[in-house]
């Protein structure tokens, strides 16, 4: 979900500055057509047939990322260009592209990439018999640092929406709003490379007893310790999410058919050897596993899950059911 929403807003964004570059060179066009002045007016005609052609290209193929770092090196080199073939007039074109250069990669890259195009300037266009090197130098740098704390400060705020809109604050685990969009990227992997993906329902047994003995903040430091166990116990490209109260999925990729069960019963048994009570009582959980299915849809997927975990609960907890099998682990 931040993926994509940080995607529609460097996308917009893109497309702001390409129309904003548009309609700002434009003018030029018709003015140095007028002064007779072709080879100027035909750098000016490339600019805006390049923007025009990138940000289209971020339309139609979504590689915002890479597009937008085709884009920044090519206003650099635009700005460049114009620096060194317009004089002084050319030269203030490099402070506009140097800070649009920070909304379009990250801050790092769009240092390094306007001291590379401050450097051409200064070696190649001759302007400072007339322009103060040393101010040039100054106001750039002071520019490009303005500009590279605006822009960590809003990568910041992104990582904070991140977790604010993906991250479940008690557990840790990715929480239900981001469940939609990982079964998505999963289903989408499974049908295109047919890869096995299994998906498991994991509900905390008995777990309102808990509450009802130990009192909700035990309760809720139980379900901390269920995660913390858990996310110890998955490979680092497994997704674990809380589904609303004591349950929680796993989706677990690229698990072969011969794995499938061990993996599952391990992390099983891992949960009920560390999860314990204040007075140290073990707490189990029981699992609703569905391996994926050709033409499965996500909320197909889910269901074949929870009818798992309700067979899990009716065999007696502290076990795992697969939706395609009638045997239980445990």
């Amino acid at each position: 979900m931040i993926n994509q929403l940080q995607q529609k807003y460097q996308l917009s964004m893109l497309a702001l500055l390409g129309a904003v570059a548009v309609l700002g060179v434009s003018p030029f066009v018709v003015i140095r057509y007028q002064e007779g002045d072709f080879i100027a007016m035909l750098v000016d005609v490339l600019l805006i047939v390049g923007l025009i052609s990138i940000v289209a290209c971020a339309y139609c193929f979504k590689k915002i990322r890479i597009v937008s770092a085709i884009a920044a090196v090519f206003i650099n080199a635009g700005a460049v260009t114009v620096a060194i073939n317009n004089g002084v007039d050319g030269v203030l074109w490099v402070y506009p592209v140097c800070a649009s250069t920070f909304i379009l990669v990250r801050p790092v890259e769009a240092l390094f990439i306007n001291a590379v195009a401050g450097a051409v300037v200064v070696a190649l266009a001759d302007v400072f018999n007339i322009v103060s090197l040393n101010s040039f130098i100054v106001t750039s740098i002071m520019l490009s640092m303005s500009a590279y704390v605006y822009a960590r400060h809003s990568l910041k705020q992104f990582d904070l929406l991140e977790t604010l809109n993906t991250i479940d604050p008690l557990t840790g685990a990715f929480n239900r709003r981001s469940l939609r969009s990982g079964m998505a990227a999963a289903l989408s992997s499974a049908e295109r490379n047919g890869t096995q993906q299994l998906l498991a329902i994991v509900d905390i047994d008995h777990f309102k007893m808990v509450n009802d003995n130990y009192g909700h903040a035990v309760g809720d430091q139980v379900l901390r310790d269920f995660s913390a166990i858990t996310m110890a116990n998955i490979r680092k490209y497994d997704q674990f999410y809380r589904f609303g109260g004591e349950e929680f999925v796993l989706l677990i990729p690229e698990v072969s058919l011969q794995q499938q069960q061990a993996c599952i019963n391990n992390l099983r048994e891992a949960i009920k050897n560390n999860l314990k009570t204040p007075d140290g009582k073990e707490v189990t959980v029981s699992f609703g596993v569905a391996p994926w299915l050709p033409g499965m849809t996500a909320d197909i997927w889910l269901k074949r899950a929870d009818e798992a975990l309700y067979s899990a609960k009716a065999r007696g907890r502290d076990c795992a059911v697969f939706s395609d099998d009638s045997a239980a682990i445990g």
